[in-house]
């Protein structure tokens, strides 16, 4: 779906602002339809100053507006902040264009008391009566990235101004991204500061012999904190370089594929790339030691904010030194534990399908952070059950991050964008947020650099959408507990409660007052295999008029419709009938995905 398609109606609280008045007659206020019949006319951007925002600071906003109505503008723009379906804030600013003239407005904005709170800000453009345009935005107030984190990634590290350096962190900020993973940007794995502390190096090159620039990441690491953003020191948790005697580190603290240390453990890399990785024993005293001291002189010369710890996954038998077994994910306690007392700074996991997951759960890791392969999640239910077991594996209590590569197979060209927003879709349902964005685009394979694979700009317009919907409903999406299978019934349609190829998906999130009933579309999937090797996901069909019926629906206030493919996201009013208990709703679109929320009174 083109951006331009997606701010297409107002909602409730738009049409009270604009006296009741809809640009078409035959659309109730409030209600789903198609009031607006052009879009991207008069605003072309509209978004907050900062990625997240701690409670009491106030949000910035910036409203870039492009005259293409085909005359002259005069009139308004109304600005109306909700939490779900309450207004919280309304503004108006006069303005006057010319035909083809550009303006940028700013207006500020102070969010209610309270943490842990998103909002959808909507944006119209009133001339007289008329609505001639509409966009919305997200805002995300937390006094911690751990709760609700967005989490993107950084690998280019080249000669930058500071001006560059602020585009790419701008652009990524307009996702409400609030951290990045600094990819690969040390000297080495085992010795990650080029310099010391007190002088660190200028520039140095990194394992695959590309040049990179102290000014280019401590820029970026001021330039993420301007917008409230997290930096994360990203290393390997057992890593060492070829010659690693010869830089102090010692053969007796090292893995073996044998009993008799002979055959050490290693991960072969790319010819002409400084090294290959050796694998050091992360349950040797001296290799922690070592490297966490290590760690200690990186957060003392740069001011990253979490250490970003990578794994391997599973590496079957391996042994120490002196010829003992080693299970590596228990060697993760007593690492994960000395690198928070030793760094003082808060960490993430990389659990590789899941491997060491319960120990990162029982850690006192900001959020869980599962990289998942089709040999153990190949399928949409296998990516929600990887949301789901590292729910679980913590009791509910941490935060949940998916890294999922899609279009892995594909050797060149663009994303498929419905792969994107369907694997999307499937993550931010379920309750997770997913790594994918950053410096270069969009991630299709686990070395971050790899750039076969470009992002239209359609795609980048319809990402700026859900992860508007992702940010602003948070408190319904993000909240682990009430998750279950769908009970109801859909009319006329194939549906199922596993992610069935050909079906629509539906399954339910309960946040307390909000009920929540997710739809996403696979009606017109050949495979329910979300990575999309052959890069050949079909356009979806949307779906009209689709009959929803929900039993146990309770005391109901109201029932609304909400979709990053519609109306920008905005929560609108539907009719619904209430019979025995059971609701029963007729759904206007569905495109990729719905969230039909059942207001409880």
């Amino acid at each position: 779906m083109k951006l331009l398609k997606l701010f297409a109606a107002g909602s409730a609280a738009f049409w009270l602002l604009l006296s009741g008045c809809s640009a078409r007659g035959d659309v109730p206020p409030g209600r789903a339809g198609d009031a607006f019949p052009q879009q991207d006319r008069l605003i072309q951007d509209f978004y907050p100053d900062k990625s997240a925002y701690r409670p009491g600071e106030a949000v910035g906003f910036t409203l870039e507006l492009n005259n293409r109505t085909g005359g002259d503008f005069s009139g308004r723009i109304a600005v109306d902040c909700k939490h779900l379906d309450e207004s919280v804030h309304t503004d108006s600013l006069s303005v006057s264009l010319k035909a083809g003239e550009k303006k940028a407005l700013t207006l500020s904005w102070s969010p209610p008391a309270g943490d842990y709170r998103g909002y959808l800000a909507e944006a119209t453009a009133v001339s007289g009566r008329t609505a001639q345009d509409r966009r919305n935005t997200a805002v995300d107030v937390s006094s911690s990235w751990a709760k609700y984190p967005r989490y993107g990634y950084l690998c280019q590290y080249p000669k930058m101004s500071q001006t560059e350096i602020d585009a790419v962190v701008a652009r990524l900020s307009k996702y409400h991204l609030n951290g990045l993973q600094f990819y690969d940007w040390q000297d080495s794995h085992d010795r990650p500061l080029a310099g010391t502390p007190e002088q660190p190096a200028s520039e140095w090159k990194d394992i695959a012999g590309r040049d990179t620039f102290r000014s280019t990441v401590g820029g970026y690491i001021s330039a993420l904190h301007e917008k409230n953003m997290i930096a994360a020191n990203y290393n390997l948790m057992y890593g060492a370089y070829d010659d690693y005697e010869q830089r102090g580190i010692q053969k007796q603290w090292a893995l073996y594929q044998d009993e008799k240390h002979e055959t050490p453990c290693s991960y072969p890399l790319p010819a002409g790339w400084e090294s290959s990785l050796n694998l050091m024993n992360p349950a040797n005293q001296e290799w922690r030691d070592d490297i966490l001291g290590q760690e200690k002189k990186v957060f003392d010369a740069y001011a990253f904010d979490v250490f970003h710890i990578d794994t391997l996954g599973n590496q079957g038998y391996v042994y120490n030194y002196g010829g003992g077994e080693v299970n590596l994910a228990q060697t993760y306690p007593a690492f994960l534990s000395q690198a928070k007392k030793q760094l003082g700074r808060g960490f993430v996991l990389n659990t590789v399908n899941e491997y060491g997951l319960a120990a990162a759960a029982a850690s006192d890791a900001d959020f869980l952070y599962t990289e998942v392969w089709p040999n153990s999640f190949s399928d949409y239910a296998g990516l929600q059950r990887a949301v789901y077991d590292n729910f679980s594996a913590s009791e509910e209590k941490k935060a949940v991050v998916i890294a999922a590569y899609v279009n892995y197979g594909v050797a060149s060209g663009e994303f498929n964008p419905n792969a994107v927003k369907l694997a999307d879709a499937v993550l931010f349902a379920s309750g997770a947020s997913h790594l994918e964005l950053g410096d270069t685009g969009m991630l299709s394979s686990e070395y971050f650099p790899n750039e076969k694979l470009s992002v239209p700009d359609s795609l980048a317009g319809d990402l700026r959408s859900y992860y508007d919907f992702l940010t602003a409903y948070e408190n319904i999406l993000r909240e682990p507990g009430g998750r279950k299978d769908f009970a109801g019934k859909i009319e006329g349609r194939p549906f199922s409660g596993d992610g069935t190829a050909g079906t629509v998906w539906a399954f339910e999130a309960d946040a307390g007052q909000y009920r929540t009933v997710h739809l996403i579309n696979l009606l017109s999937r050949g495979d329910s295999q979300w990575r999309d090797d052959g890069g050949s996901c079909e356009d979806p069909e949307t779906v009209k008029n689709l009959k929803v019926e929900i039993p146990d629906a309770g005391n109901v206030e109201g029932v609304f419709l909400a979709s990053p493919d519609l109306y920008g996201g905005s929560m609108l009013k539907l009719d619904y009938t209430l019979r025995d208990g059971s609701l029963q709703i007729v759904v206007p679109s569905l495109e990729y995905w719905d969230a039909l929320i059942i207001k409880a009174k």
